[in-house]
């Protein structure tokens, strides 16, 4: 789906709104590698940015991947 394609609402079929973007982070580590290790468990972490939509009727939000975050995922 390209970033310019009108995207619409899966739960109302209205028309969905560009809300923003939002950075995720994906890699590192958690859980105890997190307790040992602090900051150094986030060194394999990378931010990845999704754009946010929302539907103005019924307020659902859905995340889509901007051609970086795709290309980045996917390789």
């Amino acid at each position: 789906m390209s970033e310019s394609e009108v995207k619409k609402c899966h739960s109302c079929g209205v028309e969905l709104r560009f809300a923003g973007k939002a950075p995720f982070r994906i890699g590192g580590t958690s859980g105890g590698w997190k307790l040992l290790f602090g900051e150094w468990a986030e060194l394999g972490e990378e931010m990845l940015p999704f754009n946010i939509y929302i539907c103005p009727k019924c307020g659902r939000i859905e995340l889509f991947a901007d051609e970086e975050a795709k290309r980045r995922l996917l390789h």
